[in-house]
């Protein structure tokens, strides 16, 4: 998912560290903190993934349509 994050914000992806975050209890979600102290939560509710950075969507869909980001996401 960093790389996802990365190819999003034109960052580095490893510049993103997981982290703990509180569960939305809707999908799952997954916590990341930048090393510039930026956050993200990338939340993926059936194949729709919705990511945020400090609060602010950056991204609603599936990233499996669009092909810059659809190597970054598995199919399992």
């Amino acid at each position: 998912m960093e790389g996802l994050l990365a190819a999003l914000t034109g960052t580095r992806a490893k510049a993103w560290k997981s982290q703990n975050g509180p569960d939305t209890r809707c999908g799952v979600d997954y916590y990341y903190a930048h090393s510039s102290g930026k956050e993200a939560c990338i939340n993926v509710d059936q194949g729709y993934f919705t990511v945020s950075v400090d609060g602010e969507t950056i991204f609603s869909g599936d990233p499996t349509e669009d092909p810059k980001l659809r190597r970054f996401i598995s199919e399992q």
